[in-house]
């Protein structure tokens, strides 16, 4: 799944350290398992809160909000902060900070309490950066690891229009595929993917709390990750087996989205954060400056562009023909037609 908006990082993580194995349960090389608060059981269903959110999201004319994430691999962890600004248009701006792996510590899950203060931003141990900018018609990333620097480019309009008559591929689905949808494609993802249970309640400082917990679905585990087997087979050890999302239930917004992994044995039952995201300050409609979305080269020696809109675009029609593959044969039917039109006379 293209989770663009906040897990692009977790690529970055396994290139560092190790996968999960037992020794990533040790008690002497992770935070200790934490007593679960208390929780009662909501009113809601988890289609009600993600249908309460989806609402929410679309009414809006803007968000903002800090983004604290934390990865947690065989004993490391791998920390970024960030900032993240979506307004209508399709307009978006991404922004992290990334500070090199080091050993868990059994302090680190205090630092992880969901009414904790997050972790202040690095100032002189960052080891590299991501920025992601679209004005609603070109979408730049630009990477910066030491002095590796890597910068694309997607027209937005140009792979809309162009994948915009396949017969099962929409606008929106573009737009996903692409990562400009925001903390709305984040959430709808999770939805489409995986099967949630009973919605309970928890109280965080002066916070009531919505939590969803949920699984892959069997026909997300054979569409995303080619498991033939879907209902009874293992994911490989770098995709998380469950999520855990807390959702502010007065700004019907989300708190936290947590990653889990369980045990590799199947008799200890155990599951532990893989991946934390951490929303705060989230800023709802505010004045935000136009410039925020222009991209800007920084300073010093030029970084070679790359071009990635023809990519996106084969990558997308290959997609969508696997999905459906009547329409390799309607595409294949429209080509031929347009062949045999005879050309107009000058």
């Amino acid at each position: 799944m293209p989770l663009t908006l906040c897990v692009v990082a977790i690529s970055a993580v396994a290139a560092a350290v190790s996968t999960f194995g037992p020794s990533a349960f040790g008690q002497n090389e992770g935070p200790p398992q934490k007593v679960a608060p208390p929780q009662k059981k909501s009113d809601l269903s988890a289609a009600d809160v993600f249908s309460r959110i989806g609402k929410k999201l679309e009414s809006v004319e803007s968000l903002s909000c800090e983004i604290y994430q934390t990865v947690m691999l065989s004993g490391q962890r791998f920390h970024a902060t960030g900032r993240y600004v979506h307004a209508t248009g399709n307009r978006m701006r991404l922004e992290y900070r990334i500070v090199p792996v080091r050993a868990l510590k059994a302090g680190d899950s205090k630092a992880l309490a969901l009414d904790s203060e997050p972790e202040a931003p690095p100032t002189d141990s960052v080891m590299g950066s991501l920025q992601q900018i679209c004005d609603g018609s070109v979408l730049w990333s630009l990477w910066v690891n030491g002095d590796q620097k890597q910068l694309t480019r997607r027209n937005i309009r140009e792979i809309v229009d162009a994948v915009g008559e396949l017969p099962n591929y929409s606008e929106a689905q573009s737009l996903q595929a692409l990562g400009v949808g925001g903390l709305q494609t984040l959430v709808a993802q999770l939805q489409v993917g995986m099967e949630f249970g009973t919605v309970m309640e928890q109280q965080s400082g002066n916070k009531r709390l919505l939590v969803l917990s949920g699984r892959w679905s069997a026909q997300a585990k054979k569409d995303y990750f080619g498991l033939a087997d879907a209902p009874t087979a293992v994911l490989p050890d770098y995709i998380p087996d469950y999520v855990r999302i807390y959702v502010d239930a007065d700004a019907l917004l989300p708190r936290r989205i947590e990653y889990l992994k369980k045990h590799p044995d199947a008799e200890q039952k155990q599951i532990r954060p893989a991946v934390v995201l951490d929303f705060r300050r989230i800023a709802i409609n505010s004045v935000i400056s136009e410039d925020t979305f222009q991209f800007k080269l920084p300073d010093g020696d030029p970084i070679p562009e790359v071009d990635l809109t023809a990519q996106v675009i084969e990558s997308i029609k290959q997609i969508a023909t696997q999905a459906d593959p009547d329409a390799t044969e309607a595409t294949k039917e429209t080509t031929e037609q347009k062949d045999e039109t005879p050309a107009k006379s000058e």
